[in-house]
This record gives C-alpha cells, structure tokens and sequence, in this order.
C-alpha cells in the first residue's frame, strides 16, 4: 500500500515569490498535491497558509526574505509548528524532534538547490524517528519517550499564552 502525501500549501511576499515558485514546481514534479496562495505580504499570506494547516491537516510552506518574517507570524496560530531551516540538518530536526508542519525558508539567503533539499528532508522525515542514518549519538530511547510525551505539557504553555 503506498503511503498518500499531504498536501501542500504554499505563500510568500515578494521577497520570497521566486523560491516559493521553484519549490511549487519541485514538490509538484514529486506527486505531491500543492495548493500555491500566490503572493502578498508576508503576515497576510503567513496567516492563510497556517489557517490552512489548521483546518486541512497540509504541510506548510512560506517564504520570505529571510524565512523568520513568516515564521514568526505562522507560529501565533495554534497549532503550528513553523520552522525557519537554512540547511539539510535544521529540516531534519524541526521535523523528527518538533513535529514542524511548516517549513519557511529565505528567498534573499537560501539557493533554489539548497532549498530543494531542504524540502525534501522535511517531507521525508517522520516526528519520532532519528533526524539521520545513523541516527546522532544523542539520539537514544529517552528522546524519543520525550518526544511521545511532550505535547500535553506544550499545549498547556500554549493555552497559558493565550490567557495574557
């Protein structure tokens, strides 16, 4: 039985357009279902992707200048797990560890190649499992009984955040 893909919800602001653009094109060329949002400012277009992550279950991505604009923003919204990644390592981590459902990268600090293979680790990496193979030699059975257990704790930070 093969696995179905999430579908993928893309938004950038202008300094982001080109490299959302390459990497729509990229995960499209892989089967994945991508729902591009087109291009605005970095706040507006943060909000409709994480709005559609929360009530569609995609994966997320958002590109702006440098990646943290977006993330910033997205991260507001409960649920979202945004993560701003410049490299392979970053990627992995964000989704093995954090169970990130948004990926945001830099269209003015991050190549079309190097983000293409930012992407890829991300999609393919699964929350739970070692971000590498081998996995890291501080990756053992304590983080991964962290990670199973951690999200009740997360979410009463999350809900005490919102009180204020």
């Amino acid at each position: 039985m093969t696995e179905s893909k999430p579908l993928i919800v893309a938004g950038a602001d202008g300094f982001g357009e080109d490299l959302k653009n390459v990497l729509v094109e990229h995960c499209r060329a892989q089967g994945y279902e991508v729902d591009d949002l087109g291009t605005g400012a970095y706040y507006d277009k943060a909000g409709e992707v994480a709005r559609r992550v929360q009530t569609d279950g995609a994966k997320g991505l958002l590109f702006c200048g440098t990646g943290m604009g977006v993330g910033i923003v997205a991260n507001r919204f409960s649920g979202i797990q945004a993560a701003t990644c410049e490299n392979v390592a970053a990627a992995r981590c964000a989704r093995a560890i954090n169970d990130s459902n948004v990926l945001c990268l830099g269209g003015k600090v991050t190549t079309p190649d190097d983000a293409r293979a930012i992407c890829d680790a991300w999609l393919a990496q699964e929350h739970g499992k070692p971000p590498s193979d081998p996995a890291p030699e501080w990756w053992s059975g304590d983080v991964e009984t962290f990670l199973a257990n951690k999200w009740p704790a997360i979410h009463k930070v999350e809900d005490e955040s919102r009180k204020h």
